[in-house]
């Protein structure tokens, strides 16, 4: 997912050519030898200007009645509690077009194997994460820092005895540590979210879409039998332009309102 083109190198190339070599029988690895490049640059240019060769799990080409799927993933298999179902990582990576120059920040995540170019933010810092802090509290990082931001809540689940009420503890018995409420870390998560960026959560919740933020995509989460299905809710966090046109639409739908009310 390439959210600006910036950088000597990508803007030293020749973007058309590199776009029709593609579209071509070319592959990307021929692709990057022939203009000297990586093949993360050459798929950075293609996605901004939407000519990847391979579009049709890319969540861009989705249309409005089709943005909601399933996944069945493996059970995690990492030796700590709370890890991400096994494959999901690379479906998501193929969604939303990840690359190893995208910046990534995992919340809740301490160290992911393979991913050590990505930021993780822990409380428990056993997990070696980047950052060890408190998600609850303001995150260490600075405004527009990331491209995508994906967060695993902790959460545990204890059925009564009557197998009719399922309680839902959100950290307590897992971690031993003070419950972790749903959204009392997403005001901060979408302020650390670069503007066109992704903020990804994991989740038994289906999310409400946060202020500044448009719903893209829900996804239900299997990992096999006796297991609870989980949401994976995809937002894109709006560019200005985008907030002060929905600010103008809301305020013209006000006024259409109050207008109707006055005439009654």
């Amino acid at each position: 997912m390439a959210l600006t083109l910036k950088g000597r190198l990508v803007e030293s190339l020749d973007h058309m050519q590199i776009c029709k070599d593609l579209q071509s029988d070319m592959t990307y690895h021929e692709v990057a030898e022939k203009h000297g490049c990586s093949k993360g640059t050459v798929h950075r240019i293609v996605n901004h200007y939407d000519m990847m060769k391979y579009k049709k799990n890319r969540i861009t080409d989705q249309s409005v009645h089709g943005k909601r799927r399933g996944w069945a993933c493996g059970r995690p298999t990492a030796k700590y509690k709370g890890a991400y179902p096994n494959g999901f990582l690379k479906r998501l990576d193929k969604l939303l077009g990840i690359t190893e120059e995208d910046k990534v920040l995992h919340l809740f995540s301490g160290s992911i194997g393979g991913r050590e170019n990505e930021d993780t933010m822990d409380i428990q810092k056993d997990h070696n994460p980047t950052f060890v802090a408190d998600a609850r509290e303001t995150f260490p990082m600075g405004d527009n820092t990331y491209d995508v931001l994906i967060s695993d809540p902790p959460y545990d689940c204890e059925e009564e005895s009557n197998a009719k009420v399922v309680k839902i503890h959100y950290s307590n018995p897992l971690w031993e540590t003070e419950p972790v409420r749903p959204y009392s870390w997403m005001n901060e998560a979408v302020r650390v979210t670069k503007e066109g960026g992704y903020i990804c959560v994991l989740h038994h919740l289906t999310y409400k879409t946060p202020k500044n933020c448009v719903r893209e995509m829900m996804v239900s989460v299997t990992c096999g039998p006796n297991t609870r299905v989980r949401i994976l809710s995809i937002f894109r966090k709006m560019t200005k332009e985008e907030v002060i046109a929905a600010e103008k639409e809301t305020q013209l739908v006000r006024e259409i309102k109050n207008a109707i009310e006055s005439t009654n």
